[in-house]
């Protein structure tokens, strides 16, 4: 019996110096995603000049045209952040199960966006793809010891088949901006709710 509590009391304190350093994290983890979300425009007016493309949400019903080439260029979707990131009053929330849809998004935007870099080449966006690398660095440390192994590790695409021409690259490089702008946001929001952890400590999973 001793040797459980001592088991126990190990994990609690195990739990409470990771949840410690978890506040700290998230905030280094939303600048990189403020700074992202700043820098999506910028890769977009450089690398998208197909006119009736653009990021402002009026004028989204222009794209409806295109949404046939999405399907067929193969565009992959991130993980559901809204599912599985839930806020923190629900009872089945489970961090390593949040942090791991995270870190899968963002191996699928370094893949995807890799890919764009070889036909795209602005300093913009590589400088994107360093910020998704920084972030994903970031979002991994706060996985606890050993649970990384257990992440899905993301696999190629194979977009760059599909992209025979330069118009091809940017309905891809738009609409996979817009989508990684999307994840960013409900990154962000998740990160708050991990964020409450420490005070919450009884909705680990």
């Amino acid at each position: 019996m001793n040797t459980l509590k001592i088991v126990g009391l190990l994990c609690c304190l195990a739990f409470l110096v990771r949840s410690a350093h978890l506040p700290e994290r998230s905030m280094d983890a939303r600048s990189l995603v403020e700074k992202i979300l700043g820098n999506i425009p910028m890769v977009h007016g450089s690398s998208v000049k197909i006119t009736c493309l653009t990021l402002d949400p009026s004028s989204q019903s222009r794209n409806i045209p295109y949404q046939s080439m999405v399907t067929s260029l193969g565009i992959p979707a991130a993980p559901e952040l809204k599912t599985v990131c839930r806020p923190l009053n629900q009872i089945d929330f489970t961090l390593e199960v949040c942090l791991s849809s995270m870190s899968a998004g963002l191996q699928l935007y370094q893949d995807v966006l890799g890919v764009l870099k070889e036909r795209v080449t602005t300093e913009k966006m590589t400088g994107l793809l360093a910020d998704i690398r920084d972030l994903l660095a970031q979002v991994n440390k706060m996985q606890e010891p050993g649970q990384m192994s257990s992440v899905a590790q993301y696999e190629a695409s194979g977009l760059a088949s599909r992209l025979p021409g330069d118009y091809e690259v940017q309905v891809a490089t738009h609409f996979i901006l817009v989508q990684l702008r999307d994840f960013t946001q409900n990154l962000k929001r998740s990160l708050r709710n991990v964020e409450h952890l420490t005070s919450r400590p009884e909705q680990r999973g």
